[in-house]
Order: structure tokens, then C-alpha cells, then sequence
């Protein structure tokens, strides 16, 4: 009430709820906060796809949601192993997926199947988190060589393969 923007600042507070990550390790600590300051509030303003993209892209998110690490079966990195579910945790991760169709976006009885929650998975392969250890720049990093290849029919719609 006493905010110079109270509207922007009740809609951060529900944004901020809505696409909530949990600070259960210090990683987490660390980044949760970044989450409000970097994706959300400067998309108030925006249509709720471009949050909703930038909350999805996110180190917070991903790392919460352990997508950091999902690698597609016929990616060209899970053709190199022997098998692509290893005790790392690599491997075709569905967390972030579900959690996008089944709590930001659609709801948990809207009609899709654990199909569409798959194929969705393995569109979003290969999102991940710039390593500065590896001296990768620190954020959001497309690592392709984890990426499942094809075209993906999510929710009766198919998107076809990129060609590069």
C-alpha cells in the first residue's frame, strides 16, 4: 500500500509465489533470490509467455528442477554412454516439464497425458547452466550435445525438428 507501484508489487509477490523455488541447499540460497530480481519483475510488464520463458530458462529454476542435467536418449552425448540413466543423475529428466504444464500453465486435470509431459521433457533437453568452473559464462546454456533430436507432438501439436 505504501509502494509507489502497490499493483507492481502485489503482482511481484504473486508472480514471485507462483513460479516459487525452495532454498533447500546453498546453491539454492544463492540463486532463489535471483529468480524475482532477474526473470520476474522485469517481465510484470511483459505477456506472461516472456515470464513464463524467463522463469523456465533461469539457473534458479533449472538447477531446482534438476534440468541442468537432462540429456535425451538419442542425443549425441547419451549415444556415447553405455546407458543414459547413470547414479550422476543424467539422464531424460521430466521435473521441470510437469512442473510448467502441471503448475504454471495448464493444471493438473486439463487434459494432457504423461506423453505430452515426455515429449515436452525432451524439447527442453539440453537447457541448462553455464559452468564457470569449465569457463563456461555463468546462466542459462543450450548444451546441443545433450539435446534430443526429432520432432516433438505435444498436446496435439507437432513441432518439427530444427534444421541447423
Amino acid at each position: 500500500i505504501s509502494s509507489k507501484q502497490p499493483l507492481q508489487a502485489k503482482l511481484l509477490d504473486f508472480f514471485s509465489n507462483h513460479f516459487a523455488v525452495s532454498r533447500a541447499n546453498l546453491p539454492m540460497t544463492l540463486l532463489a533470490p535471483t529468480l524475482e530480481i532477474e526473470a520476474i519483475a522485469p517481465n510484470l510488464s511483459a505477456s506472461f509467455a516472456d515470464m513464463l520463458t524467463a522463469v523456465t530458462a533461469h539457473p534458479a529454476m533449472l538447477l531446482y528442477l534438476n534440468n541442468e542435467r537432462s540429456m535425451g536418449p538419442n542425443s549425441r552425448h547419451g549415444n556415447n554412454r553405455t546407458t543414459t540413466k547413470r547414479p550422476g543423475g543424467a539422464g531424460l529428466n521430466e521435473n521441470l516439464a510437469r512442473e510448467i504444464m502441471e503448475l504454471h500453465t495448464l493444471g493438473v486435470d486439463s487434459g494432457y497425458s504423461q506423453t505430452d509431459v515426455t515429449e515436452f521433457a525432451r524439447a527442453i533437453t539440453g537447457w541448462s547452466i553455464g559452468n564457470p568452473r569449465r569457463k563456461e559464462t555463468p546462466g542459462f546454456l543450450f548444451r546441443e550435445n545433450m539435446h534430443e533430436p526429432g520432432q516433438r507432438t505435444i498436446l496435439g501439436k507437432t513441432y518439427k525438428a530444427s534444421a541447423k
